[in-house]
């Protein structure tokens, strides 16, 4: 499977060297998916052309992990591509029917649930709840070979998290702090470090302003950052 951290940035983004959460995933039968579309990620796409992707797949409802995709459902009306299809935990319609309503003429095949799960040809797509200030998810995406989990936004330990990075070949972690930052429903850096060994685990999700702190704590790991590319 191939992984392009389309966005990777969390909180502020200076400069925008970080826009906010998306990974691209494109399996070795060639399908395609999304995992999160955020703020400015889906300029990256486009300009990147990844826009073979027929499903999203949404951790949960904060901006930065859903504001992308009601202006690339947009493009999608401008360029005269294809429904895409959108699995969410609950209350993703409700945000798509508001832009409707005000005149917006967008559109997606939205499957909503409390643990969104699909199989598209060779992939298959399942969830866990995750421990966020918020409902949301933790995906599992597996060719039946490698097995990829993808926190989204948790804070840990989060057990359902913990049981499924246990066999997990690659673990892409959010990394929102450096000490602690649990009452937002995140994980800081000395957190993951505790809990998962460097081999296995690609932290993402990271302050534009905190990142030469990661980059001097977090020795060993890799850190994610727009546009890397990676095949697992």
């Amino acid at each position: 499977m191939k992984l392009v951290f389309v966005g990777t940035g969390a909180g502020a983004t200076f400069g925008s060297k970080r826009v906010k959460s998306s990974i691209y995933l494109k399996s070795d039968d060639g399908t395609s998916i999304l995992l999160d579309l955020g703020t400015g990620a889906n300029f990256k796409i486009e300009d990147w052309n990844l826009l073979d992707f027929s499903s999203i797949f949404v951790t949960h409802l904060h901006i930065d992990h859903v504001s992308g995709i009601f202006d690339h459902l947009v493009q999608r009306k401008v360029l005269r591509m294809p429904e895409i299809e959108i699995y969410s935990p609950p209350g993703f319609n409700q945000l798509l029917e508001s832009y409707k309503q005000t005149g917006n003429n967008i559109s997606a095949i939205v499957k909503e649930s409390k643990l969104p799960k699909a199989k598209i040809k060779d992939i298959e797509i399942y969830s866990v709840e995750a421990c966020h200030s918020i409902y949301a998810v933790s995906y599992v995406i597996t060719d039946g070979e490698k097995k990829i989990l993808y926190t989204g936004d948790t804070s840990e330990p989060c057990e359902s998290i913990l049981y499924e990075a246990k066999d997990a070949n690659l673990i892409i972690h959010e990394g929102s702090c450096v000490n602690d930052c649990k009452q937002y429903g995140h994980t800081s850096i000395g957190e993951i470090m505790n809990l998962f060994e460097p081999k296995k685990v690609i932290i993402t999700h990271i302050p534009s302003q905190i990142e030469n702190q990661v980059k001097e704590i977090a020795k060993g790991y890799i850190l994610a950052y727009d546009g890397m590319i990676l095949d697992v």
